[in-house]
């Protein structure tokens, strides 16, 4: 029994549970982030009203600072979770400079009597009913369809009976529930609470101990990183690998909290090595050669698993070997194209978990579990995710933590997922965040670690006659995007460009003085990299609003919005001079590796260019040669490079200015140069590369920011840019129940 209020909400055909803090959609339990969901049940409480974001931000994150962009994050993942079970009705619409408001009609129901509760889980309504016995006044809670009749007394004794039922079932139950422990990927992180525990951009990796005393951090400095370990509590930290002129592959904590492994690439070399280190510092040791991933230690402590490329035999390998790195042992392995990611150990030691990518075009990644006696796999992942980062077992081995980018995401970030095992059931515990820099839990299961990146840039416009001259547009901050968003410009100097507000990646139009801003697309999901056709007539942008990132057209106005690809991932596109075809980078089939594509700007007669990736197409002015990132042939690191558009075929790679990121460029109007940046000791610049193979002219030095778009206006007199610094602040997310 319980003295609790059951309140329940229905709209449409969800129903809401304050109690137990869930959300239905007919028999369907619908996943939702804890904050998303106490979200919902705000603006349901005062539905009808506009609530500000001063009180979401106050009753949902009380006594906690968050920015406003976290807040619409929610509401942009309320609105897509609304609208994949109901896509032709709204829910919480936008009041402009108010808040917001939830304006579907609401049914309350609530009993505020000790009860028991039998649900029946269909699409009746529910009704609660007193029905007394003389040995107690009880309420039973019975789902049932609605109905105007009322009982009669010849119900009287099947109403005693079903009392009788309920008690025992309930009790029956009960026992059966409390005689065994719920694992931990049904209870962990229900709640919780996020916390920053350093911010620093140039933190590229963090890993949190299993004793949950402290981080290993991998900091990047120049071309330079080095390895920190550093006191949660205490914020103490202790440089335990000096800087070194190479790469960090990975770090992690043995199960004792007292080492910390960790692999690099050491300058110039592809070869990995692999290290054992104490946490305050001495002499490294190292474990062994030839690694291409972080390193899983077994519970036991006796065993060690990586993941081991062999390019000439275009396999990727599982390996695991005893805890010195002797008697190593060829797991399992897959072609290239279907490679393993990662390797983490079960807590019992019989699987090792990996992301790896598929062959399936819906399902480019999923989990797969490895068998460490026999190497049999397995995959783990019923959904389909564009990309899956490192994975972390649940100590009970009930389930794994991982990182993910999914074709759903609205503003174009990773998420934070939970999957159980053995079943695959999934569940979303909170996005915005940045999964490449890792994912790590403490042995109780209380503590998550992950990582936020936040862009803080401003819109710019040059006359490229007189680089000194510039006009401010605009200034950003809280965009999360994890990839380019883009812009190209009008015939008549105006700017499209995609940008994120509310948590909502889409497209918009402004004069070259930021003026006249208007929003072109208001769609759920993401909406980027738009670019004008020769007419000026259409917008063609990618959006991932059909699932897979497509290449869309609309009207210039934003109008009559029509798909161009099918059935592949797109990752970058770019336009003929005069209209006719489109560029872009997908896919291709049954391998996971971005080729360059041509296809007719009405999406007919698709044809695959190059056989190896492809980076950021941009075509030349005459559109007879396209620049882009592609392998050089001989250490096959990726260089600026010119191909045929007609064929694929390479015909120049050009050496260009150091930089510790991708350059970002594009053509000046002759077609003999480029204009390109880097970002080198801190600064970032702006060059003039000849495409004939002599050196770079330096343009202008920008201190302490880089670039994030370069586009060059039409008449090839204006340059428009975005600059600013992205910051990385390491989350720790808290269970609640932890702290009860």
């Amino acid at each position: 029994m319980s003295s609790k209020i059951l309140t329940l909400y229905e709209f449409d055909e969800f129903r809401v549970d304050a109690n137990q803090k869930c959300l239905w959609h007919s028999d369907e339990l619908v996943s939702l982030t804890p904050k998303a969901f106490e979200t919902l049940l705000v603006l349901i409480k005062h539905r009808g009203k506009v609530v500000s974001k001063d009180v979401l931000l106050d009753e949902v994150w009380a006594d906690t600072f968050v920015e406003e962009s976290t807040l619409s994050q929610n509401i942009l993942t309320l609105r897509k979770t609304l609208a994949a079970f109901e896509k032709d009705k709204q829910f919480i619409v936008t009041v402009p400079r108010r808040g917001f408001r939830f304006v579907a009609d609401v049914k309350e129901i609530s009993a505020d009597k000790e009860f028991f509760i039998v649900e029946k889980r269909t699409r009746t309504h529910i009704v609660a009913e007193q029905i007394h016995d003389s040995a107690d006044t009880e309420t039973a809670i019975v789902t049932k369809p609605i109905s105007k009749k009322t009982f009669s007394k010849k119900y009287t004794i099947f109403g005693a009976v079903l009392i009788g039922l309920i008690i025992f079932g309930t009790g029956f139950f009960a026992f059966r529930y409390f005689l065994q422990t719920p694992d931990f990927a049904q209870t962990k992180f229900q709640t919780f609470k996020v916390s920053d525990l350093v911010s620093d951009a140039e933190i590229s990796r963090a890993v949190i101990s299993p004793n949950g005393k402290y981080l290993a951090l991998v900091k990047k400095s120049g071309g330079a990183e080095s390895l920190i370990v550093r006191q949660i509590e205490e914020a103490n930290s202790l440089e335990i690998v000096p800087k070194f002129d190479g790469r960090f592959i990975g770090a992690t904590f043995s199960p004792e909290s007292d080492y910390v492994f960790y692999a690099v690439y050491p300058k110039n070399s592809r070869v990995g090595e692999l290290y054992k280190i104490p946490i305050l510092g001495s002499a490294a040791q190292q474990i062994t050669k030839d690694i291409d991933s972080a390193v899983s230690v077994s519970a036991d402590k006796r065993k060690i698993a990586f993941v081991r490329r062999y390019p000439n035999e275009k396999e990727t390998a599982l390996i695991i070997a005893d805890a010195d790195g002797k008697n190593e042992r060829k797991l399992a392995a897959r072609t290239f194209g279907e490679g393993f990611q990662h390797a983490v150990f079960s807590p019992d030691g019989k699987f090792i978990s990996c992301a790896a990518f598929s062959k399936n075009a819906e399902k480019p990644m999923e989990i797969i579990l490895v068998n460490a006696e026999n190497g049999r796999q397995k995959s783990l992942t019923p959904r389909n995710w564009t990309w899956i980062g490192q994975t972390v077992w649940l100590k009970d081995g009930s389930g794994i933590a991982f990182v993910a980018f999914s074709k759903e995401t609205p503003n174009l970030t990773d998420e934070v997922w939970f999957v159980s095992y053995p079943d695959g059931k999934t569940r979303l515990l909170e996005n915005g965040i940045n999964g490449v820099f890792g994912i790590s839990l403490t042995d109780d299961g209380n503590s998550l670690v992950t990582v936020k990146s936040n862009k803080i840039t401003s819109f710019a416009v040059s006359p490229l006659d007189d680089l000194t001259k510039t006009t401010q547009l605009l200034t950003k901050n809280g965009d999360e995007s994890l990839l380019p968003l883009g812009a190209d410009w009008t015939a008549d100097n105006k700017i499209v460009y995609s940008t994120i507000n509310n948590g909502n990646a889409d497209i918009w139009i402004m004069n070259s003085d930021g003026s006249g801003q208007k929003q072109l697309t208001s769609d759920a999901n993401a909406d980027s990299s738009p670019k004008i056709s020769a007419d000026g007539r259409f917008i063609y942008f990618l959006s991932n609003r059909s699932g897979l990132m497509s290449v869309w057209r609309m009207n210039a106005d934003g109008a009559n919005p029509q798909k161009i690809t099918e059935n592949q991932d797109v990752f970058a596109l770019d336009l003929s001079p005069d209209g006719r075809e489109i560029f872009f980078t997908a896919r291709a089939e049954n391998i996971y590796v971005q080729k360059l594509w041509k296809i007719s700007a009405d999406g007919k007669d698709a044809k695959q260019l190059t056989e190896k990736p492809v980076y950021f197409p941009k075509l030349a002015p005459d559109g007879k040669t396209l620049a882009c990132y592609f392998p050089d042939a001989e250490s096959q690191s990726l260089k600026l490079t010119l191909l045929s558009a007609e064929n694929g075929e390479v015909l120049r790679q050009i050496e260009t200015p150091i930089s510790d990121a991708f350059t970002l460029f594009d053509w000046k109007n002759d077609g003999q140069n480029l204009y390109l940046t880097t970002r080198a000791n801190g600064a970032a610049t702006l060059w003039l590369q000849p495409l004939d193979g002599k050196a770079a002219t330096k343009l202008k030095d920008w201190q302490n920011e880089g670039f994030f778009r370069l586009n060059v206006s039409k008449d090839g007199k204006s340059l428009f840019y975005e600059k600013g610094v992205m910051t990385n602040s390491v989350l720790l997310l808290r269970d609640v129940s932890a702290e009860k």
